[in-house]
């Protein structure tokens, strides 16, 4: 039997009935009296004489050469007992129901949304990343024919722009929203989680350490007194050095979540990183601090209010003010420090100079227990141990970091007591 040639393809003339001609294994050239040419593939399935033809395609469509390279898959399935024409319409099913790497991100994002288990910052984070790093590469892609390979493009091309620390975030989008397919059963499996961050340059920092002194404190808080900055901005640092808050709490905080008569603070839970409801104890500092906002502030909605459409003061601003600061004397003799590094400073202190227990500290800082039995078992606040310590902590920020006096405070005794 002589093979076809893309000549005798093309040189087929119709006929007044349909024939064919027989390329070997079973491909067949049709051609119906129309002049219409198309490929036929005949088989049998083990155990049953019948003889089937099934259409691949026209020649306008599939080539010769491509009609003969799908033969051994069509073979393939044929050995198996499988018939070509259901698996190519379950393949076809397959393909119309699928979605690709866009619409499951927006199906991600949707759902995030609607449980409310991560902050609205946090979804804004996922959605940027998305826009600016991976959607160019990844969006049009169908979810379940994405590979390790086209995540790691898309990650090396960040890589290549010196962001690495971006670059892990980005893998950790990447790692969330197709484990949230997985569990849709939109993919078959996550080819993100066979990748690391150490694979793109960008391992996740070593946590920072640094802690300023109390001594370094006194030193940030009177240069904050002579800095040419808005008072709203000075006292947001203040607070945050009183508090050991985030700085987006501090930022965004509401007339209505304090009651100055008691000196408390209740966070709400759609404002804290773990979702959980909080509140800090304010001293007589923090409340003569606050208080003096309510002729600016106190008939807007937040404490820290700019006067701007934006409402609240933004939290970069305060790292900018941060930044500028510490490149003038006397804070540009200081070991570098970043906004993230009070917090931290606060908590040491609460440990170092106030001897509060470490459980405490944790409650303060509202951080979940790292052992899930512990978060199960433990529901114990310690509300009155909080207090104490920021009553002390308040105390000891007015004599020792707001001024120095060479007076001993009776902090520890406040504490345990």
């Amino acid at each position: 039997m002589t093979k076809l040639t893309a000549k005798k393809v093309e040189n087929a003339s119709p006929r007044e009935k349909e024939y064919k001609l027989h390329d070997g294994g079973g491909l067949f050239l049709r051609i119906r009296p129309s002049g219409a040419k198309s490929w036929l593939f005949s088989f049998s399935l083990p155990n049953d004489r019948k003889l089937i033809r099934m259409t691949l395609g026209s020649i306008n469509d599939i080539s010769l050469k491509e009609a003969r390279t799908k033969l051994p898959e069509l073979h393939g399935q044929v050995s198996q007992g499988i018939d070509p024409r259901y698996a190519r319409a379950a393949k076809q099913a397959e393909n119309t129901s699928a979605i690709t790497m866009q619409t499951l991100f927006n199906d991600w994002i949707e759902f995030l949304k609607l449980v409310g288990e991560i902050t609205p910052k946090w979804i804004k984070r996922h959605e940027d990343r998305w826009q600016l790093h991976l959607r160019k590469k990844l969006g049009n892609l169908l979810a379940k024919d994405v590979t390790r390979a086209h995540l790691a493009n898309a990650l090396d091309a960040m890589t290549r722009k010196g962001i690495k620390e971006e670059t892990r975030k980005a893998l950790t989008t990447l790692n969330l929203m197709l484990d949230y397919g997985l569990r849709r059963h939109s993919i078959e499996s996550n080819p993100a989680r066979m990748l690391k961050p150490k694979d793109f340059a960008a391992s996740a920092n070593r946590p920072r350490e640094r802690v300023l002194s109390i001594s370094e404190l006194y030193t940030l808080w009177n240069a904050l007194d002579q800095a040419a900055l808005s008072i709203i901005t000075t006292t947001a640092i203040k607070l945050l050095i009183l508090t050991g808050v985030r700085r987006g709490e501090v930022a965004g905080m509401r007339w209505d979540e304090l009651n100055l008569e008691t000196g408390t603070w209740a966070l709400p839970s759609n404002r804290t990183k773990n979702r959980k409801q909080h509140e800090i104890y304010l001293g007589e500092l923090a409340l003569t601090l606050i208080t003096a906002l309510n002729p600016l502030t106190g008939n807007t909605e937040f404490v820290f209010d700019t006067g701007r459409k934006t409402g609240h003061i933004h939290t970069d601003s305060l790292t900018t003010a941060i930044n500028r600061l510490k490149k003038l004397a006397p804070l540009n003799e200081l070991k570098s420090f970043t906004i993230h590094d009070l917090r931290r400073s606060a908590a040491t202190a609460w440990g170092e100079h106030l001897k509060v227990k470490p459980h405490v500290i944790e409650q303060m800082l509202n951080h979940q227990p790292l052992n899930k039995l512990v978060a199960i078992y433990q529901r114990a606040t310690y509300a009155e141990e909080q207090k104490s310590a920021w009553l002390a902590w308040d105390e000891m920020v007015e004599y020792q970091i707001k001024q120095k006096t060479h007076n001993i405070i009776p902090i520890k005794r406040t504490v345990n007591n």
